[in-house]
């Protein structure tokens, strides 16, 4: 419940002080990415890194009009990684052959499938919290047919997501995605 007022409050922190005098360089670095205008957008220093079977990409984080999720794009809209704030539900481009996945959760874990054919069920607990210094780290605990694994969200002690680590199929690593830069 954290993470979401957490992000409601950057949503309400980015659209609310568009018009106020106060000015601060994140809040700078924010707007030039959504206001556009002639600067470029710092796509670098708001970018997070993909870690994926060996791979790093960079991803910009998109949050689409209904704010539902955050989508993790790259340039190309080839890649995109979307997170709900608690659970990384879809994931495009990522794994080979355009193997393309959604994860719903249900009332006793997730469900993994494409093109609306679910090809796996894993048993899931809610995640738990426990704090490691002065991380915040959310583990969700996964029982699969190929062994058990833990989902993961890491918030620092000001409230940002320092990582996301998820299991997006069976057959594959987990990704991670990690912010280039904590701006917050």
């Amino acid at each position: 419940m954290k993470i979401i007022k957490l992000f409601l409050l950057w949503f309400i922190i980015v659209g609310g002080l568009q018009a106020c005098s106060f000015r601060s360089t994140q809040l700078d670095l924010i707007m030039s990415a959504f206001n556009g205008g002639n600067q470029a957008v710092p796509y670098e220093e708001l970018a997070w890194t993909l870690i994926w079977s060996g791979n790093n990409q960079n991803l910009m984080p998109i949050i689409p009009r209904d704010r539902s999720t955050t989508d993790f794009m790259n340039r190309e809209g080839t890649v995109v990684v979307s997170f709900d704030g608690w659970q990384v539900i879809k994931a495009d481009g990522v794994l080979p052959d355009e193997l393309n996945v959604v994860i719903e959760k249900t009332q006793t874990g997730l469900d993994y499938s494409t093109d609306d054919e679910v090809f796996a069920s894993h048993i899931c607990e809610e995640f738990a919290s426990s704090i490691q210094g002065t991380t915040t780290v959310w583990v969700q605990s996964c029982d699969s047919p190929e062994g058990p694994y833990s989902n993961e969200i890491r918030v620092n002690a000001s409230g940002a997501i320092t990582l996301l680590q998820f299991l997006i199929h069976p057959e594959y690593p987990m990704v991670t995605l990690t912010p280039n830069n904590l701006i917050f």
